[in-house]
């Protein structure tokens, strides 16, 4: 028995290296397809693809895209149930530098249906374009693996029916002979065949497409090609180029292009896609026209703005759509309201079992937020927003509370002024004064998020004559956002190490920006039914299906045990250059119930390199345990663009260092100092307390949005911290 085990085993390791030895390569039939069906981009007469030349301005960066063009055809054709989408891209970069070289040493390509092409040409210095063989690529095992940028712009869509052929199955190519100088010139086709024979509407996933990429480009465009049943809706902000309109072979045609368009060096502090030069764009399938729900305009026009009073009547239409109250038939024309009857079914199960209807008003609120939250936002779950509106409005009704639907937008992607699509409105409640948005798996009833801070918003009213009133959404202070650690540092024996305690605490959107990796390879899920004064789900489950489930419940926590310390440690080694060892995570306060909402946790690590002994004595790093500051280099001090740092915040740092014994601290009067304005403030103070050199900092971030013309004056502060965060103690030999 035991050698048969041990035959197995060895058996298991040799299909196992076989495997990783011999990946799976692409057949030559495949292959020749794949080039063969990219034939007609080559023989495309694109001026904008005929010089291989870049600009002198330019010859300085790792690359230059001289041109790139994205076509795609929506095309119902003749059967009744398909809408075939093709999606041809093609582009050609000039590398100029081995990072330039390094970027595009790896291709990616479909395979996954008859139509799909790839073809790559090297353009070497001398002019002589080399075919690279596809026969050498290997499949992907993950797709999730693949870069974007060799993923297409829309993927095949879920539908009701789903008879297609097209896969989603990838190939990497490897490409060695790549030199400063080459040219890369590669096209690629993904076609997809999309299942509509039961759907009445299908709404492709916006593009948002900013014009500054990577390099600088020469030229670069996209190409829609829509039946008649295929609508587009488009908007370019911040002087991007607008679509045009035309007519060829029996399409609408639709074309974007964008010249001479230079690379931006530094983006932080931008809110690129409100900032930046941008085109964004959608495609919607409809049989008809005239849906009250779906933003879209008449066959063959561009849709580039919606009035308030057609965004009433359309979010009042998709209300109607997922009402599902009493007498209303619920068919396949409705699969909205399929949807939310089982959301307010299963909603109502756990409030009427748990009593919450006999709750006070604010409590009630509280329990259906977080029953949503537990039955919809765990373990990678999602609701929509729109879902998540309806459901608290449906059951508010229902326990008697008045409250408002409120539809704002997604700060970081696009302003009310500039709605174009459904899927850019944000759907809340207000209810007795306060805003209830939707949840995410760690938030809190009336939270706020930084997407909507001080937001133009609408009111709206639904019924027969839906209306839409402006309002503006509250905005929030720095002390409602903070970030406090307390840190407890001791040296080795051989003052070479520093072992560290911290405790950190979060609250407001700063704990909503934190809280991920605090709480990653925990166990807080396993007790979320807490929050509404629940049971365990699993109590209901039979004593063999509890014992079955318990076992994986231990063997995910002796999983964690292993994972968090490794976690935690790579999020360290953001702050920290020399992070020796990791040694212990205590969780104290998860921060997602209402009556604890302080995230809190203590860490144990040691650290390395803050020490520099000079003589008999040693210099210490000891501000450098509030982690990395920022530093703004010399170029990026001239500011194009307005800065938005999200949300005001305030950090703080209170470090206790212990003295080594027979040593005395120097040079503490540079540890105290003081810089504020209108922007920011950073302030510092320097004690020592018996043997503990005390250092209390703290850092503020007074505005969201500060304009460029006074970003002097926030470099006062940034910079005061990123050089206090350089400076040394001195441990004087006694």
């Amino acid at each position: 028995m035991k050698k048969q085990l041990l035959n197995i085993k060895f058996l298991m390791l040799a299909v196992f290296i076989n495997t990783a030895a011999f990946a799976q390569t692409i057949k030559e039939d495949f292959a020749n397809r794949l080039q063969s069906n990219m034939d007609a981009v080559w023989k495309e007469a694109d001026a904008d693809f005929s010089s291989n030349q870049v600009p002198e301005k330019w010859k300085g960066f790792s690359g230059v895209i001289i041109a790139q063009k994205v076509k795609f055809v929506f095309d119902k054709g003749s059967g009744a149930d398909k809408l075939n989408v093709y999606e041809t891209t093609h582009r050609k970069i000039k590398l100029l530098d081995k990072d330039g070289v390094n970027s595009y040493s790896e291709f990616y390509f479909r395979r996954g249906h008859e139509n799909d092409g790839f073809a790559l040409h090297i353009i070497k210095a001398d002019g002589t374009v080399d075919t690279v063989s596809l026969l050498t690529a290997v499949l992907v095992e993950d797709n999730d693996d693949v870069p974007g940028t060799f993923t297409p712009y829309f993927e095949k869509q879920s539908t009701i029916k789903n008879k297609t052929k097209s896969e989603n199955i990838y190939f990497k190519l490897a490409v060695s002979n790549l030199e400063p100088g080459d040219i890369i010139d590669y096209a690629s086709t993904v076609f997809n065949d999309n299942d509509v024979a039961k759907m009445n509407s299908l709404e492709f996933d916006p593009v948002y497409y900013l014009c500054h990429r990577g390099y600088p480009v020469v030229s670069q465009k996209f190409e829609i090609n829509t039946d008649e049943r295929s609508y587009v809706n488009s908007k370019s902000i911040n002087g991007a180029p607008e679509f045009k309109e035309s007519s060829a072979g029996g399409y609408k045609v639709f074309t974007w292009q964008d010249n001479d368009r230079e690379k931006i060096k530094d983006t932080r502090w931008v809110n690129e896609y409100l900032a930046l030069p941008m085109t964004k764009f959608q495609i919607i399938y409809s049989k008809n026209n005239d849906a009250t729900d779906l933003f879209i305009s008449d066959r063959g026009e561009l849709k580039k703005s919606i009035t308030p009073d057609e965004l009433a009547k359309k979010v009042n239409g998709i209300y109607d759509k997922m009402d599902a109250g009493a007498g209303k038939k619920l068919t396949q024309d409705n699969i909205l309201a399929a949807y939310t009857t089982g959301l307010l079914s299963q909603t109502e199960y756990y409030l009427r079992k748990y009593e919450a209807y006999d709750a006070g008003d604010e409590d009630f609120i509280k329990r259906v937020y977080y029953v949503l939250r537990h039955t919809n936002g765990l373990y990678g779950r999602r609701l929509g927003s729109q879902f998540f509106a309806y459901v608290m409005l449906e059951k508010l009704k229902k326990k008697g509370l008045p409250a408002e639907l409120i539809i704002t937008t997604d700060n970081s992607t696009t302003g009310m002024d500039n709605v174009i699509f459904g899927t850019e409105l944000q759907w809340l409640v207000r209810v007795k004064n306060k805003y209830v948005f939707n949840f995410s798996a760690n938030s809190n009833p009336f939270d706020f998020k930084d997407d909507y801070l001080g937001n133009e918003a609408y009111v709206i009213t639904l019924g027969k004559n839906p209306t839409a009133t402006a309002v503006t959404l509250p905005l929030t202070t720095p002390e409602e956002n903070y970030n406090n650690t307390v840190i407890e540092a001791t040296m080795d024996a051989n003052l070479e190490k520093t072992n560290i305690t911290t405790t950190s605490s979060f609250k407001g959107i700063s704990k909503h920006d934190n809280e991920g990796a605090a709480l990653a390879y925990t166990n807080v899920y396993d007790v979320d039914y807490l929050a509404y004064y629940g049971d365990n789900d699993l109590d209901q489950l039979s004593d063999k299906k509890r014992e079955e489930i318990d076992r994986l419940i231990f063997a995910k926590k002796e999983e964690f045990k292993k994972r968090k310390p490794e976690y935690m440690k790579r999020q360290l080694q953001n702050e920290y250059s020399n992070v020796v060892s990791y040694d212990n995570f205590t969780l104290v306060t998860d921060g997602r119930t209402f009556n604890k909402q302080e995230l809190k946790y203590t860490e144990k690590f040691v650290l390395g390199d803050l020490t520099r002994k000079a003589g008999k004595n040693y210099l210490v790093n000891v501000p450098l345990l509030m982690g990395g500051q920022y530093q703004v280099k010399p170029e990026d001090r001239i500011r194009k663009y307005d800065i938005d740092v999200r949300y005001p915040h305030t950090l703080t740092w209170d470090i206790n260092y212990t003295i080594p014994a027979g040593f005395t601290v120097k040079g503490l009067a540079g540890l105290n100092q003081s810089v504020e304005n209108e922007t920011g403030a950073f302030i510092t103070k320097a004690t020592i307390e018996g043997t503990v050199l005390k250092l209390n900092i703290k850092k503020i971030y007074k505005q969201t949005k500060v304009k460029k013309e006074d970003f002097g004056k926030m470099l006062e502060f940034i910079d005061a911290a990123y050089n206090f965060s350089q400076r040394k103690i001195l441990l004087k030999k006694n």
